[in-house]
């Protein structure tokens, strides 16, 4: 039985090796059913990639034990993978893995929970659509303090920088010319020191 098991292993080969040319991004396990869905990576979803990946690549999509869940093109080099917080990594080319080989884990985030209990309250339809009661703050991510897109515009436009600084012609040549004075004096005093130095030597070798 050992033995049988010794050659099925090697006439019959994982389909992870026809896909280690291409480069890996690997997945976290809560994202992987939704892709087999057809969604794309984004960055929630990233666990770890490899370096050199460029934009429009083929990139292959794998779990942390190494299955292969999907083909896909990249839309972020392994740059900006590393500093980006939000964005797609990845649309999907063709997917490899079943559907429902993990469980089902979109929809439990803090913003669909929310949208679910407001269409339970109906704050929303029933196809989340807004409604007449749907508060304003719903359809506004405030990210710098104003509740609404047109008050974002009029700080903006309101804000006083103040105009740039006037640095006169004259100030930048005074500065150049201290510079190019510094420059000069620090090279003649080497020189200085070298001569004396030599002479020095002279001194004792006579």
């Amino acid at each position: 039985a050992v033995n049988a098991i010794c050659y099925l292993r090697r006439t019959i080969m994982p389909c992870e090796l026809l896909l280690t040319s291409y480069k890996r991004i690997v997945v976290k396990d809560t994202a992987v059913n939704a892709i087999c869905y057809g969604a794309k990576l984004m960055i929630p979803g990233l666990l770890r990639f490899e370096n050199g990946i460029e934009v429009d690549e083929v990139v292959v999509l794998m779990t942390t034990k190494g299955e292969a869940i999907a083909l896909g093109i990249a839309q972020m080099t392994t740059a900006v993978m590393g500093t980006c917080d939000h964005g797609i990594v990845a649309k999907i080319k063709r997917v490899v893995m079943d559907r429902d080989t993990y469980p089902r884990r979109w929809g439990l985030g803090p913003v669909a929970l929310k949208k679910k209990q407001m269409i339970e309250t109906g704050s929303l339809d029933k196809h989340g659509r807004r409604t007449e009661s749907t508060p304003q703050e719903w359809w506004y991510v405030d990210y710098s303090g104003c509740q609404s897109n047109e008050e974002a515009m009029g700080r903006s436009v309101n804000q006083n920088l103040g105009p740039a600084p006037k640095v006169k012609i004259e100030e930048i040549a005074y500065a150049e010319a201290a510079k190019k004075r510094e420059r000069e004096g620090g090279a003649d005093d080497e020189k200085a020191a070298k001569k004396e130095k030599k002479e020095k030597k002279e001194k004792k070798e006579k």
